[in-house]
């Protein structure tokens, strides 16, 4: 029966409900002229009945074909939201080990003194030098989707940072992040690293 819902058309289908009333009526109408007795008439009756669960099954494998299409389409929404979600989030545990690049790059530019640039020239160049390869690496994670956060000033939450201490802030807002100890990152729309703070005690 599976290779006949296969094979049936969707107009083919139609016509066959369609007939679904008349058939058992035209058989009946010509059946005096064809058998005569009521031995006849059960065979006509066991006829219909049969003809009536023929089109039974014709409806039921007709509601499978719809389900088995619904099933299919939905199976393909899911694939391809899989697809975008590998090309998008399918880096974060590689880029979760370059992010020690440009923490390591910002330590070595905040340990520079603006005194001692001022007095060393070479020391003044190696420090534009990292500055340099700082945008660098910034534009290369731009390209993967990763951004670095903006969190000073910002309410905290669990979801994004990571409170590493907490202390009372005269003037500033309770739950408010007023120190950065490591900077956070997104990946596109989703937190790649929470962002490690210190909050206003409330």
């Amino acid at each position: 029966m599976q290779v006949l819902a296969r094979q049936l058309s969707c107009s083919s289908v139609r016509r066959l409900v369609a007939a679904r009333a008349l058939l058992p009526r035209a058989v009946v109408a010509q059946a005096p002229r064809a058998f005569g007795t009521s031995a006849d008439d059960a065979t006509l009756d066991g006829l219909e009945d049969r003809l009536k669960a023929a089109y039974g099954t014709i409806e039921e494998l007709i509601e499978k074909r719809v389900a088995i299409k619904k099933d299919t389409q939905q199976a393909a929404k899911r694939h391809q939201t899989d697809l975008e979600n590998e090309t998008k989030y399918g880096c974060s545990k590689l880029a979760m080990n370059y992010l020690q690049i440009p923490d390591n790059l910002q330590r070595a530019a905040d340990a520079v003194k603006a005194d001692d640039m001022a007095e060393d020239k070479e020391l003044k160049k190696m420090h534009a030098g990292v500055l340099q390869m700082q945008k660098v690496v910034s534009q290369a994670l731009k390209s993967l989707g990763i951004s670095k956060m903006e969190v000073e000033g910002a309410t905290f939450d669990p979801q994004m940072h990571e409170a590493m201490f907490a202390m009372e802030m005269p003037g500033k807002d309770p739950n408010t992040i007023f120190h950065i100890m490591e900077p956070g990152y997104m990946i596109h729309d989703r937190c790649l690293r929470a962002a490690k703070v210190g909050v206003v005690r409330g």
